[in-house]
């Protein structure tokens, strides 16, 4: 196992490069899966040209499939009146009346109209239509039968009560031609008229489709509510709790205003809820995404927004957000001419930041960008959807604001995968680094003993001295072969080598008393050893085993499964008990040297320990297990 030595330090960074590189595959998967998850349920429906008026469906088969209704309605402005004696206009289904051009004159947000459409079906029978949200109240009428009436239409605000509550409509066609009517008034709304599509077919494949989309928004929304999790949780881990809360406040507001925005799900849920309380909810919920946002990327870059000319957007936004909850539902605070430029300001402002950091090459700056751009774009189609419906190959009935916040969540999920494998890297190298300086400690242990040996001896043996001198030299060839700085861990084989050497240059001292026998197969030779881990249990042997005579010290390796047992035991005076029971018991945080030294290393490396057996005048036995490395 290399360290973080040169050729170590280079695998590493090449390792940490390919696990970003797989990182970034993954959320480019992701994000096709989630963009072919969005535009699947276009599947589930078809759309016909229409023309004036006058959709013919004679030659379809509706029983596979559900009808969008979108195209060209006639439409009789500014009264509820029987439309035959008026002059018919058109105006695009779904969409906004608010800003279109009737009679030359262009239609405000606040309004009554009649949408007409005649449609042709194959045969007369049981049919269904779809409606979601059609701003602020209507009436559904096929063949001049009222059908269905969702609120009260009125000719004011006073008159008039709103509903967002969708309609699951059954009907029976008496004949082939249907003339669809839906009076609708807005006195409520920003945007009055047919916001969302309408739908038409046979109860089954609709309902399959209404079950389709619904099962759609709720995965996205489990997603969100996954992702708030997973975000949650790992900046908490990280100890970025601030970053942690923000993110988690972004994705339930974004919960909320999906909720609304898909027309079903809130409403459905609490259909006790005015239209009122909806509106207002719609837009705290936004002011709260760009608010989460704000402060979250202010804790992701503290320096930038200490020096941020635009601090006064959080004045700004409290205040708004403030009279947003506090006040009641007033026109003049809900209206795009307020609301869109508090959102252009902020979305102006937040890409400012993210641009100046990532131009300082701040860390994380470009996956952030990329995601706040693509979460701004999807905001703005969305709008524009709404506005003007965007009916492009492949985007028609696209939810923008799905993918836009998607896929800043996933963004924002990629760093906090990378900023993991970044710590993770510096762990592992700040681990190498406590490793060979814990093994770095036993060098100056081992080389103090044997220089103060030799001086000693300096005086009364010269020879016996000049003897040692030559011992040492080899030894600390034979140890320098290997560099801890560069190597974490080395073969046994080198390992048993440093030790013959240690016992040959001990042996030169105590004139042969020292009988060292080593019991290793070949074949275990080349497993991965710490480096001197043998060698200061075998000085151990010597400085507190030796009494007299002859010393045996026996090292033996075995194999045990999936395992190595090595072992060293000596037939010296052993261990008293007391000593014995607190041995090894040390304060493992003082990282000595010696039997604590080895067993921190053993545990941080292998979740290893020594094993020690002793009795007292009979010798010790000293054993531990390490993993098969070849």
């Amino acid at each position: 196992m290399k360290g973080y030595g040169p050729g170590g330090k280079i695998k590493s960074i090449m390792k940490a490069k390919h696990k970003k590189n797989r990182n970034a595959l993954l959320f480019l998967i992701l994000s096709v899966c989630i963009i072919s998850g969005l535009v699947s349920i276009r599947n589930q429906y078809v759309s016909y040209p229409m023309s004036d008026g006058f959709l013919n469906l004679s030659e379809e088969d509706m029983a596979e499939k559900a009808i969008q209704l979108n195209g060209a309605w006639k439409f009789y402005e500014g009264s509820f009146e029987d439309t035959g004696s008026q002059t018919a206009n058109s105006l695009d289904v779904p969409g906004t009346w608010r800003g279109k051009v009737i009679n030359g004159e262009k239609l405000g947000k606040h309004g009554i109209g009649v949408y007409e459409l005649r449609v042709r079906v194959p045969a007369p029978g049981d049919y269904c239509m779809k409606l979601n949200y059609v701003s602020s109240a209507y009436q559904l009428y096929i063949n001049n039968k009222l059908i269905v009436e969702n609120g009260k239409i009125g000719v004011d605000k006073n008159t008039e009560i709103p509903s967002w509550a969708p309609q699951f409509v059954y009907f029976r066609a008496d004949q082939n031609d249907l003339v669809i009517r839906i009076k609708v008034s807005n006195f409520h709304c920003n945007n009055g008229g047919i916001v969302l599509p309408v739908y038409i077919g046979k109860q089954i494949p609709l309902f399959r489709f209404h079950l389709l989309n619904l099962m759609k928004n709720i995965g996205f929304m489990g997603i969100l509510a996954g992702m708030a999790c997973y975000l949650y949780v790992f900046n908490w881990c990280l100890n970025k709790k601030a970053q942690s809360v923000y993110l988690w406040i972004f994705c339930i507001s974004v919960l909320v205003a999906a909720s609304i925005i898909d027309g079903e799900s809130l409403v459905s849920i609490l259909p006790f809820l005015t239209i009122d309380a909806v509106l207002k909810t719609e837009y705290i919920s936004f002011m709260v995404q760009i608010t989460s946002i704000q402060f979250y990327l202010w804790s992701m870059y503290p320096d930038l927004g200490k020096t941020h000319p635009f601090r006064f957007l959080k004045i700004l936004d409290f205040f708004y957000t403030a009279i947003l909850i506090c006040l009641p539902v007033m026109p003049v605070l809900y209206d795009d001419m307020v609301f869109i430029p508090i959102l252009f300001i902020n979305a102006l402002c937040y890409f400012i930041k993210i641009a100046r950091a990532f131009q300082l090459k701040k860390p994380n700056a470009g996956p952030i960008l990329l995601g706040y751009c693509a979460y701004v774009m999807s905001c703005i189609l969305q709008i524009m959807d709404i506005q003007h419906n965007i009916d492009v190959k492949y985007l028609s009935d696209f939810n923008f604001y799905y993918f836009g916040v998607l896929f800043f969540l996933l963004s924002q999920g990629y760093v906090l995968a990378v900023n993991v494998e970044d710590t993770f890297h510096q762990s592992e190298l700040a681990h190498e680094m406590e490793i060979a300086s814990l093994q770095a400690q036993i060098s100056p242990h081992f080389l103090f003993n044997i220089l103060h040996n030799i001086y000693c001896l300096m005086d009364t043996n010269v020879e016996m001295a000049k003897n040692m001198l030559m011992c040492l030299s080899y030894f600390l060839r034979v140890k320098y072969r290997f560099d801890y700085r560069t190597y974490t861990l080395y073969q046994l084989k080198e390992e048993l080598d440093l030790v013959n050497a240690y016992v040959e240059l001990e042996n030169v001292r105590m004139n042969g008393a020292l009988k060292l026998a080593i019991d290793a197969p070949d074949e275990l030779l080349t497993n991965d050893i710490l480096p001197l881990t043998l060698q200061p249990l075998v000085e151990n042997c010597i400085k507190h085993g030796y009494d007299s005579g002859e010393l045996n010290i026996r090292i033996r390796v075995m194999e045990n499964g999936e395992m190595l047992v090595i072992s060293v035991e000596d037939n010296g005076r052993g261990i008293r008990p007391e000593i014995l029971e607190n041995l090894g018991r040390s304060d493992a945080s003082k990282r000595g040297v010696g039997i604590n030294n080895i067993n921190y290393r053993l545990n941080i490396c292998f979740q290893s320990r020594l094993v020690i057996e002793s009795q007292w005048l009979k010798g010790t036995k000293i054993s531990f297990q390490i993993p098969k490395r070849g």
